[in-house]
């Protein structure tokens, strides 16, 4: 079975082709990915992108998922285990609930190597500004953690580019693999 690729909204994910990334398989992404891409899967659980998303149309055509569906909007309830996971997290649940045995994290930099919000929409609607302090990442640290203990038999491989934050807490799991994104390139094929 071909991998599945969670993509996060850090910057290290600009370096990649998200047209020729597919070809590898299926992505599944959260937010606002969907205004410049259509993921196989998508997932938004803040209330204000989650509107915007179901408002556009976007779910009537497209899988979506989110905490609070809209009636007649397409979109798909979360599942209740992971409600209350953030958006990128849940892209990972989907994945794995889709039966992906290997999962690439990418954009999931967990933080910021200059202090700054580490957003590739930072400046939009629904989005902090790019001069704003980071986001703090310790949910989704855990909740990446809890998923890659729940799916203890599937390999996790966080992809890192220089403005991934270290993440100490993953060189624990055993299921957790790390490469950098020109190691990632040669490995895919990219």
């Amino acid at each position: 079975m071909q991998p599945a690729f969670c993509l996060g909204n850090g910057k290290s994910r600009l370096v990649f082709d998200l047209v020729r990334l597919q070809e590898k398989g299926p992505i599944y992404g959260c937010n606002a990915l969907y205004r410049t891409f259509t993921p196989t899967c998508l997932v938004a659980t803040d209330p204000g992108i989650s509107r915007e998303i179901q408002n556009s149309g976007y779910a009537h055509k497209n899988r979506f998922h989110t905490r609070r569906p809209y009636p007649d909007s397409g979109a798909k309830d979360l599942p209740r285990k992971y409600k209350g996971y953030s958006s990128g997290p849940n892209t990972v649940a989907q994945a794995l609930l889709d039966g992906y045995q290997t999962i690439y994290l990418i954009g999931f930099d967990l933080g910021t190597t200059d202090g700054q919000f580490n957003n590739i929409y930072a400046d939009t609607e629904h989005y902090k500004k790019i001069t704003d302090p980071p986001t703090f990442a310790g949910n989704w640290i855990r909740q990446i953690r809890e998923l890659a203990e729940e799916f203890h038999e599937r390999q996790f491989v966080r992809v890192e580019g220089p403005e991934s934050a270290h993440v100490s807490v993953f060189n624990t799991l055993p299921n957790m693999g790390f490469l950098n994104t020109k190691k990632f390139r040669a490995q895919i094929g990219l």
